[in-house]
């Protein structure tokens, strides 16, 4: 094993450990034998030296996908064992999930944090940690699940969210916890209404925001932290007092329900849904842009913004004028436009105005 600059790696080379991002996000996995692209991303994070085995090895050949190109990133993520077992066991722990609140609206069961978030942490280890958690959700947005598998997805976020954010370990403990219990209110909610297969009428709409208000009354007298609380209360609350229910503004809206209420919004808008399929990351990333300052915490919404991005380093996009390219440079000033590479065209999407990205391939 040997250390070696960046612009010295080869096709062909072996990495000797997981190369990780300076803020912890995974690269590339210990052992995979590297090719143009892998090192192409590599250069990507401006890392600058990495470990790998002295021995080359001869770098096989890529299967092709469907389209008859090699596999892109998101292809080959989806393919890993890895991505298998995680979607298996998330689908897994979102049925317990499902259970658990039941008997706990129920009052059958006492509502122990801790027990809930452990598959929660389980997941994080079959991920990689914080490093591999988005590679993960990325590739997940075909799954419809309007409530548990969802809230799973934004206790990983709200978990991430924190981490990046640098709490404290007990805060971060907290919001993965109020991630997980933010929509515990949704079993109040009428199953015809919850499972809609078409956009909700405005009775109906109503009647699903009433979620936040029994979700705060079913927990408000148990012995659980107040900031999870307050996320089961607030997590829909805008800084701009255009939330609900009580139309907060700024401060008066609990920390960790602003990191939810980031969590909340991305996963649920990214994911497919029965009424609708899922928006286009970098839609959702040009909204907070847009937003973002004026209806999230802004210390939240810019961490989560400069961090997102990044995941998104070497996917394979398609603009909206047919081309498909690979992220090669995320331009700092508009984040939702970074420049595509797609053949030996290079396109700089903050100087092409007329051109995005519609979708991650």
């Amino acid at each position: 094993m040997r250390l070696v600059s960046v612009d010295k790696l080869e096709p062909g080379m072996v990495a000797s450990e997981n190369i990780y991002t300076i803020d912890d996000r995974l690269v590339l996995p210990k052992g995979t034998i590297l090719d143009e692209k892998d090192i192409a991303r590599i250069k990507a994070y401006s890392l600058y030296n990495v470990f790998v085995e002295d021995v080359k090895k001869e770098a096989p050949a890529r299967p092709k996908s469907a389209s008859g190109s090699s596999p892109s990133y998101a292809e080959r993520v989806k393919s890993s064992e890895e991505f298998i077992r995680f979607k298996q066991n998330l689908e897994e722990y979102a049925e317990e999930l499902e259970e658990a609140f039941r008997m706990i609206v129920n009052e059958s069961m006492e509502l122990d944090v801790d027990k809930l978030t452990e598959p929660v942490y389980h997941l994080f280890v079959e991920a990689g940690g914080t490093a591999g958690i988005f590679d993960m959700l990325h590739n997940l947005r075909d799954n419809s699940d309007a409530v548990y598998v969802h809230s799973l997805n934004v206790s990983l976020i709200c978990n991430t969210l924190a981490t990046w954010m640098r709490l404290p370990e007990e805060k971060i403990q907290v919001a993965t916890a109020a991630g997980l219990l933010h929509d515990i209110g949704k079993l109040y909610v009428p199953e015809d209404i919850l499972n809609k297969k078409q956009e909700l009428t405005e009775y109906e709409q109503r009647a699903m925001r009433e979620h936040v208000t029994k979700g705060y009354e079913l927990v408000k007298g148990l012995d659980i932290d107040e900031h999870i609380k307050k996320s089961i209360l607030m997590h829909h609350e805008m800084r701009d007092g255009s939330g609900y229910p009580l139309h907060l503004k700024g401060e008066q809206i609990d920390e960790i329900a602003s990191i939810v209420a980031v969590a909340n919004t991305y996963d649920d808008l990214t994911s497919k849904r029965t009424y609708r399929e899922g928006v286009c990351p970098f839609d959702v990333i040009a909204r907070f842009e847009a937003e973002g300052l004026y209806k999230y915490d802004p210390n939240a919404i810019m961490t989560f913004l400069s961090n997102i991005v990044n995941t998104f380093i070497a996917n394979r996009v398609m603009l909206n004028n047919g081309k498909t390219g690979e992220i090669i440079f995320i331009n700092p000033v508009h984040l939702s436009r970074p420049v595509v590479k797609s053949g030996n065209q290079f396109i700089d999407l903050a100087a092409n105005k007329n051109l995005a990205i519609v979708a991650v391939i």
